[in-house]
């Protein structure tokens, strides 16, 4: 916390190696540019801090991950994205505003992160993932024109798809009798606020009651038997989940603040990498892990 009228920023990351033999190409991929860029991905970062006013720290396989890691890994959830929230939520104990970044999220630029928001509001950005914006344009037309039933549609999505995780989440939130909902699931790639607002959230405090309500909605099947099978233990669905039920303040980061890049699907998803697409990009969020492209045009 601050003392003597000096405010306490902090920025930080994890990386950890994936050392699983058995990893998806896609996976594999990801370890790859890491290794490769890993440096570069680093410096980026803490250039970032220092244009803040704030401390840098980077997260690895250490022993305290190592602990959470056997502590939670019954939960069958992904435990380096609920280690991340855990994280933000401790050093909102000791920090006055506190920002965490993927790995692969690359700033451009030079202003302040803790300067441009109101921290006291959770800083996230959140996706409207409504059919129209998530849905592929060819599911969409085909379901509009009823050649594809919506349990067909169901069956080309995977449990990741951002629709999917709206739908859960408007499940949990059913069960609290909130059935008039939005779609909105946030990206947590990026993650800031301040000591305040961080320690209303008690994501790790809540965790396990989040779990039961989660299984209750698969079980009541509000939505049908096919995208309830779906339904997971979601760090993206429970902390959107949280704000929505307990109300609390958070501000939808724009675009140029999160700006994500991943392979092309749904309305609102990009996958190009050139100086137009990221010329008003403040952090860059590189899903698809292109790096070499990105710092061409960077």
């Amino acid at each position: 916390m601050s003392y003597g009228g000096i405010v306490k920023n902090i920025i930080y990351s994890i990386y950890i190696k994936n050392n699983d033999k058995q990893i998806i190409d896609r996976h594999q991929f990801t370890k790859l540019q890491f290794k490769k860029h890993y440096q570069k991905l680093l410096n980026v970062k803490k250039d970032c801090a220092k244009n803040c006013n704030a401390e840098f720290r980077l997260y690895g396989n250490d022993i305290t991950w190592q602990k959470f890691k056997k502590k939670y890994s019954g939960y069958q959830f992904d435990t380096i994205n609920l280690y991340k929230i855990h994280l933000w939520e401790k050093l909102g104990m000791e920090y006055d505003n506190v920002l965490y970044l993927d790995f692969d999220v690359i700033p451009n630029t030079t202003e302040s992160f803790f300067e441009t928001f109101d921290m006291n509001s959770i800083c996230v950005h959140s996706i409207d993932s409504t059919k129209e914006n998530i849905w592929h344009p060819s599911l969409l037309k085909n379901y509009a024109i009823r050649e594809k039933s919506f349990e067909d549609v169901m069956n080309y999505m995977d449990r990741y798809n951002m629709y999917i995780k709206a739908m859960c989440k408007k499940a949990m939130l059913a069960i609290d009798n909130n059935f008039d909902t939005n779609y909105l699931i946030p990206n947590t790639a990026i993650l800031g606020g301040n000591s305040n607002i961080i320690k209303k959230l008690k994501f790790t405090e809540r965790l396990d009651d989040m779990i039961t309500i989660l299984n209750q909605a698969k079980e009541e099947e509000f939505f049908g038997t096919s995208i309830s099978k779906l339904f997971f233990p979601n760090n993206e669905v429970f902390f959107q989940y949280l704000l929505d039920k307990y109300k609390i303040k958070w501000y939808n980061l724009p675009y140029e603040w999160h700006t994500y890049l991943m392979e092309a699907g749904g309305k609102i998803f990009n996958d190009e990498i050139s100086k137009e697409t990221i010329s008003k990009a403040k952090l860059i969020h590189l899903i698809n892990k292109r790096f070499e492209e990105l710092w061409k045009v960077l």
